[in-house]
């Protein structure tokens, strides 16, 4: 049986130590139960089936069958669909959903260490282990401990200007002419579009279902959410300017995943107020604004925005602007593109068709000048489809922040309280690219399924087989996920230790956990740049590869041969860290192809090289599905991988043992244009005891199904802490 599918038989394994090995060693029976957490997960998960499941369900099984962790979990489609199934009626969850915000809070958090976690606009603290919630702190509150986080970093806008010379074909359909139309008009009908982009604008990209096939908004329910919306979001940034100062940057706080603290809007609102506000109004012009909206009271805008599919012709809509006069300009400013009104529909003239196809090969653009805004209703569905995965998977990437405005439109358009989906169905769409990579590495990379079968495994369907060529292509060019750390998440290959000499080898500590500074600062210093993209590149390591070329084999740890003579050279070991198996063999083999050029750029010579993948949603396939320690002797250590995984969990504790070993430690943040090679100059926290010297290293041990984050660096080299 392949490694890429584990069998119950693994976890059997792991039964058949001799009881009297347990007893003179009883730290292997912790370290049994821990990589039997790991071989129980994928067994369950895949079941011997593998090939006739879905990646979603795979994961849905994976992450059920493993022990279960507050908050950070990795949100699936089958996973809200049970609990859509299950769940509680309505008005129960959302009262349930104020049961955090009512309880008791600290001023201050308690002694001791803690884990953090955030969800619903809560900073948890968590203790270690078990996870008991000794603190709640909400983050729109000022106080102490928070004020001690933050710091000022406004929002960055979408760089409009700086691709408008691509877009001067473009079509836009201002929001007061779609109040005036009530529905979004077909293209060939809608006569006062805004031709190209503009400063001082504030562009919308809107990815929506369509829910007919020759109309996609048959009632203009889409149009009447759509309108409301973004005229809310345009009262809430005058309200949030009005309240912190027309030119105060909010505070976010970057030791705390970067959220806002204190007086803050949604991340549309915050993009409205920088963009829009502050270039058109000053403190004067901007009071007649907040006194009206104040006249009429933003509780009036938040019901009409809840019962925005009711609003037939938007009439509730207009008679409130009529109460607001001094906002209407600011309404003219937010233009929208909408593929009906915006794009050339059938039948088409050759001139309409010309358009067609250049609005077609321009759409990346069009999200990149534009905030993607995602109309979520049947999510499932949505996400289901070839298209709309597309332009989420590209709203990941061209959104500044990573984080495109989703308004969920299945209910209330805004829902209102501090419950609400937004987050969750955020962090849906962001969590459905890690698996669509997956299957793509499956398919391209390792060549194991058609591109047909691929859509299959993936649960996209679309209108037009035709569309698969067109489709499949902007995948690959946009699938890179940002990356999400999950303690669920699986780790197999190779973790690299310091070899110290004479049997002795450097180690994380087994009650290890990353930190980050207050500040949000890493301690590095920058020494350059490296034009890494290419091991993320899935597209180019299709193009360049030979037709008849199979998968590449680059095993977890390999030696450069003829690389030991002395020289004056300083030797290096190259340690990727890869968000799975599938990553971490592309990021390899290109550091392979380009050695020399590394090489070059830092002065070294590279003798050593390893992968660590830390996948939260292990479906793809596993080439190797194992898991050791593996000393490592050489002068320099880079460690190679997307951002988030190198300053992050594994890439940081790798970092800390070389920088305690005395050697120099350097990162490379494949997914960074500019100054992405920094030099480890401190610790992140400085007298922590979290490395140590281990003596009689002998073998060591491998762990047949690899270990959970969780219990990583408990049981990598058979400590004996008990699992929790």
């Amino acid at each position: 049986m392949s490694r890429s599918e584990p069998s119950a038989d693994d976890a059997e394994a792991l039964l058949s130590i001799p009881p009297e090995n347990l007893r003179r060693h009883p730290q292997l029976l912790y370290a049994r139960r821990a990589s039997e957490a790991a071989a129980k997960a994928l067994a369950y998960a895949r079941g011997g089936v593998e090939r006739t499941r879905t990646y979603d369900d795979i994961a849905y099984r994976y992450l059920c069958a493993c022990p279960q962790v507050p908050f950070l979990g990795v949100e699936t489609l089958a996973a809200r669909a049970e609990q859509l199934r299950a769940g509680l009626p309505a008005d129960l969850a959302r009262l349930a959903g104020q049961r955090d915000f009512l309880a008791h809070r600290h001023l201050v958090l308690p002694d001791g260490q803690f884990r953090m976690g955030i969800q619903r606009g809560l900073l948890y603290a968590m203790t270690e282990p078990g996870g008991d919630i000794v603190g709640r702190f909400p983050l729109a509150v000022r106080h102490r401990m928070l004020d001690g986080l933050s710091r000022p970093q406004d929002l960055t806008p979408q760089p409009t200007m700086s691709i408008w010379r691509n877009l001067t074909d473009s079509r836009w359909l201002p929001l007061d002419e779609l109040i005036w139309w009530t529905r979004f008009p077909r293209m060939q009908e809608a006569s006062r579009l805004v031709r190209g982009v503009f400063p001082k604008r504030h562009h919308v990209f809107v990815s929506h279902r369509w829910l007919d096939t020759g109309q996609p908004d048959p009632d203009g329910t889409q149009a009447r959410l759509v309108a409301w919306h973004l005229v809310a979001s345009m009262c809430e940034a005058v309200r949030v300017a009005h309240r912190r100062g027309l030119h105060t940057p909010r505070q976010v706080a970057p030791a705390a995943m970067h959220m806002p603290v204190g007086v803050a809007g949604s991340d549309l609102a915050e993009c409205l107020l920088v963009g829009v506000l502050r270039e058109v109004l000053d403190g004067t012009s901007l009071a007649p604004v907040a006194q009206e909206l104040e006249r009429v009271g933003i509780d009036a805008v938040e019901r009409g925005a809840a019962e925005a599919s009711e609003d037939i012709g938007l009439e509730r809509l207009s008679a409130l602007l009529d109460e607001l006069p001094a906002l209407r300009p600011l309404l003219e400013r937010i233009h929208i593109w909408y593929d009906y009104t915006c794009v050339p529909q059938a039948p088409r003239t050759p001139e309409e068709q010309g358009l067609f196809r250049s609005t077609l090969e321009s759409l990346f653009l069009l999200q990149l000048a534009g905030r993607t805004l995602i109309l979520l209703d049947d999510v499932a569905d949505y996400l289901g489809r070839a298209w709309c995965s597309l332009e989420a998977a590209a709203a990941q990437a061209a959104t500044a922040g990573g984080q495109p405005d989703i308004l969920h439109t299945g209910g209330r358009a805004r829902p209102s309280g501090p419950a609400t989906d937004a987050e969750s169905l955020r962090s849906l769409v962001h969590d459905r690219q890690l698996v669509i990579w997956r299957g793509l590495l499956d398919t391209e990379l390792f060549r194991l399924q058609t591109r047909e079968e691929c859509l299959r495994r993936l649960g996209l369907s679309m209108a037009e087989p035709d569309d698969l060529p067109y489709l499949y292509d902007r995948m690959l060019s946009f699938a890179v996920p940002h990356g999400r750390m999950s303690r669920q998440a699986l780790v197999t290959g190779v973790v690299p230790l310091p070899d110290m000499g004479e049997d002795k080898i450097l180690i994380p500590m087994p009650d290890y956990s990353g930190s980050q500074p207050v500040d949000g600062a890493r301690p590095v210093r920058v020494i350059g740049t490296f034009d890494g993209w290419g091991g993320l590149y899935l597209r180019g390591h299709v193009e360049e590869r030979p037709a008849d070329a199979g998968p590449p084999d680059v095993t977890p740890y390999w030696r450069v041969s003829g690389q030991d003579a002395v020289g004056t050279t300083p030797t290096c070991h190259v340690a990727v860290v890869g968000e799975c198996e599938g990553e971490a063999v592309l990021i390899s083999s290109w550091i392979r192809r380009n050695r020399a050029e590394l090489e070059r750029q830092l002065q070294v010579r590279v003798v050593s090289g390893s992968w660590t993948a830390v996948d939260p949603v292990p479906v793809g396939h596993l080439p190797h599905g194992r898991l050791r320690a593996q000393p490592v002797r050489a002068d320099v250590w880079v460690v190679m991988g997307k951002s988030g995984l190198v300053a992050n969990d594994v890439g940081q504790a790798l970092c800390r043992v070389v920088y305690e070993a005395r050697l120099p430690a350097i990162t490379v943040s494949l997914d960074h244009a500019e100054e992405n090679v920094q030099r480890v100059v401190d610790d992140v926290a400085p007298g922590a005891p979290h490395s140590g010297l281990l003596s009689g290293w002998g073998s060591g041990y491998e762990h047949p199904s690899g270990l959970l984050y969780m219990h990583l660096y408990q049981h990598l080299l058979q400590w004996g802490a008990p699992v929790h």
